[in-house]
């Protein structure tokens, strides 16, 4: 099967465990359509990131992998509307954290089964709970990874914005297999700009808004940043395991 077909028979496989998931009884969430993006781990920008320490390589945690397969699952917008109108996160929200992680185990599945089929090896980046306490981070981002494949751009608290808007769950895999288009060739100053327009949007040093001050929950922005470690632990009343800011969110909708 050619690399065009494959993401068609990918991209299928994708909906339709979408809609399986919503299926289950146990399930109380609804999401929106998928999206899904392909880029190449040869992108020179994860080697900044690595170098700079803001994000593991992808060669680094997965040697055999050319091609690392994104998808986007939207949370519905209501959930994200009463979110934003509620002084704190709501259980809709929260319980959305948890389920669409529990969606993506569900898609990675799907995508192992098609790559696999094909007789390409595949592995997980990351569990989606790894944590660094230290740093206030995921070990892994797939929301960067994201913005390199050009889904989306980079919010506050990092944050992932995808056509304007950000409630929902970033995920994928990486496979031996070359998918992606070849990355642009960049070096010196111009990969230097690229990378710091990918980061620049969810940079915690300020300044931020009275209106993002205000809709922080966890007292953690103030107009000269956002302290990470009180975002942290505010986050850790909600999953304690991996207090991401995501399973709060209220900061998100700003533009700094």
């Amino acid at each position: 099967m050619d690399a065009e077909h494959l993401k068609i028979k990918l991209e299928k496989e994708i909906r339709g465990a979408v809609e399986q998931f919503q299926e289950r009884e146990d399930i109380t969430c609804k999401f929106g359509e998928p999206s899904v993006a392909y880029v190449s781990v040869d992108d020179v920008r994860f080697d900044m990131l690595f170098a700079r320490g803001l994000n593991g390589h992808p060669r680094d945690i997965y040697r055999p992998g050319r091609t690392i397969i994104l998808y986007y699952l939207p949370f519905a917008e209501e959930t994200v509307r009463a979110n934003e109108e509620s002084g704190a996160p709501t259980e809709e929200w929260i319980r959305c954290h948890y389920e669409s992680l529990w969606l993506a185990m569900a898609v990675n599945q799907k995508i192992r089964e098609v790559i696999v089929g094909q007789g390409r090896l595949i592995s997980g980046l990351s569990n989606m709970v790894a944590w660094d306490d230290k740093h206030c981070r995921e070990d892994w981002s797939f929301k960067l990874s994201a913005a390199i494949a050009g889904m989306g751009e980079m919010g506050p608290a990092g944050s992932f914005h995808m056509n304007g808007k950000y409630g929902g769950r970033v995920g994928g895999m990486i496979t031996d297999g070359m998918y992606a288009d070849k990355p642009e060739r960049l070096e010196g100053e111009q990969l230097t700009k690229a990378l710091d327009e990918i980061l620049a949007p969810c940079l915690y040093e300020g300044p931020c808004s009275e209106e993002m001050m205000q809709a922080c929950p966890g007292n953690a922005i103030t107009k000269d940043g956002i302290d990470k470690a009180a975002c942290r632990d505010y986050c850790r009343n909600f999953n304690e395991t991996t207090p991401v800011p995501e399973v709060c969110g209220k900061c998100f909708r700003f533009k700094r």
